[in-house]
Formats: C-alpha cells, structure tokens, sequence
C-alpha cells in the first residue's frame, strides 16, 4: 500500500524477524516494487530496519510540516513473559487474530516505524516464531505469530506509550489442588519460573495513609520493588502491577494478575488511625473470607514477617478487599505497619527496615509455594 511522505510516494516498508532455523548464509532480498526487506539468518536473528526512501525534492511554494511524527521505537521482552511495543509517545491501536496461523495483528494508526528501531532476539525456545512490522500508509501495522500451544493476552496499559502483550501457554495439563497458576503455564522465561504478581497500594492522586509529609504510596511502592527483586533472586519471576508513581483502579490491578496467571498477589500496603490512636502498632495479613489457600499464603507470610521484623502481631485476618476477593490465585494483603505510630512510621521509611519486611514477606510467598508442590 502507497501513502505520501513530503510530497515523495512511499510504498510499503516492512521489518520482519523470524526465529526458524535457517542456512548461515545471510540472504539480504529487496523487492523495489513493495520497498520490502527480508532477512534470512540464524547468525544473530535481529530485524533488518526498512530501506531509508528517497524524498522528492520540496519546492519553495510547497507548505512543509514542522511536526514530529510519532514513533515506534522498540520492541522488547520485559521479563514479565511480555512483549512490549514501545514508542515516542501515547498511542492507541486496535488488533484482531488470525486463529488458523496463530497470528496477532495489531495495528498502531498515526505512527512510523522509527529508524532508530530496537529489536528482541528471538532464541531457540522463544514461543515467538515471527514479529512483523510494516509501514502501511500513516500506520504501523505489527503481526506477532507463536508458535503452537501459545496465546497472546493484551494486559491492562499502565504506560499510554507501550502495549504489553503477555505469552501465555494454552496447554492443558492435569490439575492437583495447586494454586491455579501452577496447572496453567504461563511464559515467564525459558526456564518456566513461577510468577508472583505484586501490588504497590494507592498511587498518584491517591496518595494512601499519610503523616508528616510522607504517603502511604511511596512506601508501598518503594517496599513492592525490594520485594520484587528478592523475589528474582530466589528464582521466581515477578510482575507489577505499577512501577511508577500513577493512579490505578482497583479492577486493572486484578486484570494484570488475572491476564499474567500469576501464582500468587500480594498487595502492599500501610495502615493508619485516628491521632487518638497513635499507640496503636503492628502487622496485618489479609486474606478473602473463605479462601483457604489465601489463609495458608497469609499464615506463611504473616509468621515470616514477625520473626524478622519483630513487629507487634495484629493477626491474620479475612476481609473483602477488592484485590483479594477478585482474584483467582491465591492473594493476601499486608498491612505492613501504622504510618500514625511516630515509632513504626520511622521504621515503614527505612530503606533497611522495607528490605527487611520485603525479604520476610519473599520467604513466605516461597514457601507457600514450596508447600504445594510436594
């Protein structure tokens, strides 16, 4: 398809990169007719960036636009189990799927494909087998084809400039009273990590708890990446349901863990009372009445949490959270300390104190985990 770039006609430019194993020989093609590029390599399987068009010279009584189109600048794996589409600013899309080749297409209106283009690298086990970009007219048009038994699941957008796609496993397997993640695969990595969703509470506007200045949001988030990478250096995989300072409901926090199939959720979160109240100290863990697995993962945490922090014990509890009660996995709600207490308040700030809590609340979740797979 043509579209008109500065008064020059453009045709069709594609990107394509391909994991199937072919001959070492690289095989550069290029159709003039299409201005289509194909890559044929296993030595570095990277994309090759569509040939630079030549533009038409601009006379003087020509009106030039001054303005800077929006790009798609990358594409990459986030070490979610997620492929990324990123560019120079927001943008909306629409996408459809081709069942009958496991294709996923997605196109992006009012975008060029940037010439500065990042690329994955699809490896032998990737459950890619093909990602396309073509430039058709003032659209970016991206196909994403998996290989067999493989799904792509669109998550809920926390970054108006990205489109994280989940790969997911469809395969079916036997089911064994485990927490309902662990009978569904889901593509963390290749080694097939087990992935813990973690839930910062409140965010921008929603600011939380909060007393002399500092706001429940900033802790839980704070605590939320500590717990993150320990989490991953145990081995397991981690997804977020934010990582930066923004305001998210209650229902997309549970529609990433839920479109992850996530192992485990666990919010973070930090209480407070009335002045009346400042005495009042401690650690509360949440669960959804009638969630047994819920109950076990708090208990685990919860004992955790009281052994290395030394915190005053408020109890495991049930309640109906939004977060917990929505959720399928197994999930809890840590209510890690009392903003309102002066003492625990200058502990819940502690960069030593939250690796702490993160590292307590870590061994619990492993295990839970643990206890299930025997």
């Amino acid at each position: 398809m043509a579209g008109t770039f500065m008064g020059a006609q453009v045709t069709e430019a594609s990107v394509s990169l391909d994991r199937s194993l072919r001959n070492t020989n690289q095989n550069v093609q290029l159709n003039n007719s299409e201005q289509k590029l194909s890559l044929n390599s296993d030595a570095d399987r990277e994309l090759l960036l569509p040939k630079a068009t030549e533009l038409a010279p601009i006379l003087t009584s020509q009106a030039v636009s001054t303005s800077i189109p929006t790009t798609i600048d990358g594409l990459a794996f986030n070490g979610y189990g997620q492929l990324v589409i990123q560019a120079s600013r927001a943008i909306a899309y629409r996408s459809s799927l081709n069942s009958a080749n496991n294709t996923y297409v997605f196109t992006i209106p009012a975008t060029k494909i940037s010439s500065q283009l990042r690329r994955p690298i699809l490896g032998a086990n990737s459950p890619i087998e093909q990602i396309r970009l073509n430039q058709v007219g003032d659209a970016v048009v991206v196909s994403v084809k998996t290989i067999a038994g493989w799904q792509i699941r669109e998550t809920i957008r926390t970054n108006p400039q990205e489109i994280a796609l989940q790969l997911t496993s469809v395969a079916q397997v036997s089911t064994s009273g485990y927490p309902r993640s662990q009978t569904q695969s889901t593509y963390s990595n290749v080694t097939g990590r087990q992935l813990i969703a973690i839930d910062p509470g409140h965010g921008g506007p929603d600011v939380g708890a909060t007393r002399n200045g500092v706001y429940e949001k900033d802790i839980t988030l704070a605590m939320s990446k500590q717990l993150g990478r320990i989490l991953q250096q145990m081995g397991y995989s981690v997804i977020f349901t934010r990582t930066e300072d923004i305001d998210l409901d209650l229902e997309p926090r549970v529609q990433i863990a839920e479109n992850a199939r996530a192992s485990t959720f666990v919010s973070i979160h930090v209480n407070s009372l009335d002045a009346n109240a400042s005495q009042v100290s401690g650690v509360e863990t949440y669960h959804a009445p009638g969630a047994s697995l819920g109950k076990s993962l708090a208990e685990f945490v919860h004992e955790q949490i009281l052994a290395s922090t030394g915190a005053n014990d408020r109890g495991v509890r049930s309640a109906r959270f939004y977060v917990i009660r929505n959720t399928s996995m197994p999930a809890i709600l840590v209510e890690t300390g009392y903003i309102t207490n002066p003492s625990e308040a200058s502990r819940l700030v502690n960069s030593a104190y939250q690796e702490r809590m993160a590292e307590a609340i870590a061994k619990g979740i492993d295990q839970f985990l643990k206890s299930y797979r025997r």
